[in-house]
This record gives C-alpha cells, structure tokens and sequence, in this order.
C-alpha cells in the first residue's frame, strides 16, 4: 500500500512539473502575442495559432465564434485598421486549469487594460479585458478568446455625429 501511495504521489508531482513547463513556454508566447500585436505585426501573432483547430471568441456584443487563421486575423488587422497606438497593460497572468479536472493544464490567463486611440476620432480609451488561451503539445494557440466591452469601446471613441435641424 505504502509502494501504491509513493507511486501515485512521484505520477502527480510529474506530472505537474511538467505541467508547470508547459506553462512557462506558454505564458511566453502569451506575452510575444501581445508584443507582437501592439507593433502590429500580424505576420508573427499569425505563427502562433495552430493551422489545423482554432476556436477564437471575439469580444464584440453577438461575436461568432471564428475557427480559421484567415477570419481570425482579419478580427486583429480591424483593431489596428480603427485604433493606433495600441497598447496591453498586464495586472498579471495566470495559469489555466482543465474545465473536467480543475488540474492545470498549461494553458495562459490574463487580466489587463487595453488603451489607445481611434484613428478617426482622436479620442483615447482604456478598457479592462480578460484574455485566454489554450495550447497544443506544440506549443500553438488552439483556442482563445477576449472578454470586455468590446462595442461600449468603439461607440465610446467613435466620432461626434453631427446634427443639423431640418429646415
């Protein structure tokens, strides 16, 4: 009984190390992403997403869920086509756990500010965003999503409409 407990104790602790690993080389393509996608080069966020699954949950009011590289980055390229000076802000970084085992399980979670400017506003904004990603054995997002007032955002810096009474 004592060999039984000893072993199942050396499995767990393995394999958290190995857990804790994958976490650390996860947690740094997290925060390459978003280096990356503050100098806009999508070129580079685009490398580190899996070809083959995707699942991407945008923060836009009725977002679909995107399952392709092509739509997803067309999603990111429309932040830097509206906003320039882009710029996350971590308050820190978390790791994830599995949904069925709440045993982590390498995968990244952040909550941070997003700030920056409407390009064709001028006006600024600073918006608090939770962000998740989930990793394949290689080391690629396979799925990920961002929470916050996405559509309160782009109304809140879009440009003053002008109104001029009927005559």
């Amino acid at each position: 009984m004592k060999n039984l407990l000893t072993l199942i104790l050396l499995i767990l602790l393995t394999s958290c190390s190995q857990q804790n690993e994958s976490y650390e080389t996860n947690l740094k393509s997290m925060k390459s992403f978003f280096t990356e996608f503050e100098n806009a080069n999508l070129d580079a966020v685009a490398q580190l997403y899996s070809n083959d699954t995707l699942n991407y949950q945008g923060a836009f009011y009725g977002s679909q869920i995107m399952t392709s590289k092509n739509e997803l980055m067309a999603y990111m390229g429309a932040w830097h086509e509206a906003m320039s000076d882009i710029k996350y802000t971590a308050d820190y970084f978390l790791p994830g756990v599995n949904e069925k085992t709440g045993l982590p399980d390498g995968s990244v979670r952040t909550y941070g500010t997003w700030s920056g400017t409407n390009k064709m506003s001028g006006k600024s904004f600073s918006a608090k965003f939770y962000h998740y990603a989930n990793f394949d054995d290689k080391g690629l997002i396979i799925a990920g999503g961002d929470y916050g007032d996405a559509t309160g955002l782009m109304i809140a810096t879009a440009p003053d409409l002008e109104v001029t009474p009927d005559q």
